[in-house]
């Protein structure tokens, strides 16, 4: 309920899909794959697929793993709306908390472990991933769990503890690739427990089967695909821009004092574990989870994020909470207030509650009327960045009656009027004169054209201005039929232009 009635008071339900890039891709996925359940199966995949993504160009199986499609797609078997991805997401950030208290327990003191667990569940930094639909809050509970699940193994390892492991790490891969870094967990674990003797046993190499069989095909198919969405650069260059990147965001992730404590806390693990080879296997195991995300997070080019950081947010609050146990131990009866007022201070100098605000887009949609059962198809196009294209077509999706075959078809500005990779590396014009934009119109039969203003000069295209120039140009063809307010965030509004054919 704390995560519904945050998402409720700070604009999550009310925004559309446009808070991040990747959001609306994520949430027109999760639909084609409950389209699909619910009676897509019928057709061939591909070709299902294919015709989906030729109405909706939002979907982005392939460039991301199917692990949270399917879950969310199952999901909204019964209610195919965007409020229940955000129910999705409160759930998943619940668990995520209940999870990091539940292991942490094991480690620390109740009441150390309860204000983890309850520190994890308010952190701005994990509130705004409940406010997003995204794959991060699934990713860090399986990679909870199998690093957990790994723990549990080299305490009393047997072939079914070992596959039990695999599992969770191929379902945490085929959420997102960044899981990968789970493949550090068992040789760090193990040789800071010094527990060797057990690689000479099959149970420990035996982990890796169900990865290799799982996830191994899938990233394998998608390998052409993803190598798209990194950033081509040295990877020298690469490794010093992430880790400036990193150091300078941590602050404003857990904040100054929580930093710090953090750092203490990590100190004091590493010693524990070096002094004493019968150290926590679940320590241990959170020491190899955050050693394989920072050489994921450094070492391949996909690009910065701090929501990337979540699935070691676990293991860097038990560092905090383990540095501020240690501090306050010699307090006697005042022990557990002093604990209480230093986690309070802690946490409240962390960055302000996240507020999402993007709003606009989605009364566009319904404004202009997204054709239903009873009415001819229509075809539209939108001309923005990635997040204004997102939340139109997201938008749209959402509020068509059947999408299988759909009535409406939304083409992409940036894929019919340009050219460019996932990146928008390699960007040209498709047509260098005004009029050869006009005729594809008439070519595609397009009847309505959004044209996004919102988003700041710097990132607009020259074909969102040529098709602009050329809409205003041909007042005979086409007229601005309305123009809607947008925003983007707090301070951040402009206007979307909605042109219709005459």
């Amino acid at each position: 309920m704390f995560h519904l009635t945050f998402q409720n008071m700070h604009g999550a339900w009310t925004s559309d899909l446009a808070g991040d890039p990747d959001e609306a891709a994520h949430a027109v996925t999760s639909l084609m794959l409950r389209d699909y359940m619910a009676g897509g199966w019928q057709q061939s995949p591909m070709v299902f697929a294919k015709n989906y993504y030729e109405s909706f160009p939002k979907v982005a199986l392939g460039h991301y793993p199917p692990g949270y499609y399917l879950l969310a797609g199952a999901w909204l078997l019964p209610i195919a709306s965007i409020k229940s991805l955000f129910v999705l997401q409160s759930i998943l950030a619940a668990a995520f908390g209940t999870l990091i208290y539940r292991f942490s327990s094991r480690i620390l003191p109740v009441p150390a472990a309860l204000a983890t667990g309850l520190i994890s569940a308010a952190l701005p930094f994990t509130l705004k991933q409940a406010e997003f639909v995204m794959s991060d809050l699934m990713l860090g509970v399986l990679c909870l769990l199998a690093t957990a699940a790994w723990a549990d193994y080299l305490q009393r390892p047997t072939k079914r503890r070992a596959l039990g492991f695999g599992l969770l790490a191929a379902m945490a891969i085929l959420t997102k690739g960044s899981a990968l870094a789970l493949c550090l967990v068992p040789p760090i674990a193990t040789l800071l427990t010094g527990r060797w003797k057990l690689i000479k046993q099959a149970s420990w190499w035996i982990s890796a089967l169900p990865v290799a069989i799982l996830a191994g095909p899938w990233m394998i198919y998608s390998s052409h695909i993803t190598s798209e969405g990194m950033v081509h650069q040295p990877l020298t260059d690469y490794v010093q821009e992430a880790a400036l990147f990193y150091a300078t965001s941590m602050p404003h992730v857990v904040g100054w004092l929580l930093l710090c404590f953090i750092i203490i806390g990590l100190a004091l693990i590493m010693s524990t574990c070096v002094r004493s080879p019968q150290t926590s296997t679940l320590l241990a195991s959170g020491i190899g989870m955050l050693a394989g995300t920072t050489a994921i997070s450094l070492f391949v080019p996909t690009g910065f994020s701090t929501r990337y950081l979540l699935p070691v947010l676990p293991v860097l609050l038990i560092a905090a909470v383990t540095a501020v146990n240690a501090f306050c131990s010699g307090f006697g009866r005042g022990r557990w207030p002093a604990f209480c007022a230093i986690m309070v201070a802690a946490s409240a100098l962390t960055s302000r509650w996240p507020e999402k605000q993007v709003t606009g887009f989605s009364q566009a949609v319904e404004t202009s009327g997204v054709p239903q059962l009873g009415t001819p198809p229509a075809n539209w196009l939108v001309a923005a960045d990635p997040r204004g294209e997102g939340a139109i077509i997201a938008a749209a999706a959402f509020h068509c009656q059947q999408r299988s075959p759909s009535l409406l078809k939304v083409y992409r500005g940036s894929k019919e009027l340009a050219t460019s990779d996932w990146l928008s590396r390699g960007y040209t014009l498709t047509f260098p004169d005004d009029s050869l934009v006009l005729a594809h119109l008439d070519l595609l039969n397009v009847r309505r054209v959004f044209i996004d203003l919102s988003a700041e000069e710097s990132v607009r295209k020259e074909h969102e201005h040529q098709l602009l120039r050329a809409l205003y140009n041909a007042p005979d063809r086409w007229t601005l039929d309305f123009d809607r307010p947008i925003v983007r965030g707090p301070g951040a509004a402009g206007k979307l232009l909605v042109y219709k054919r005459l």
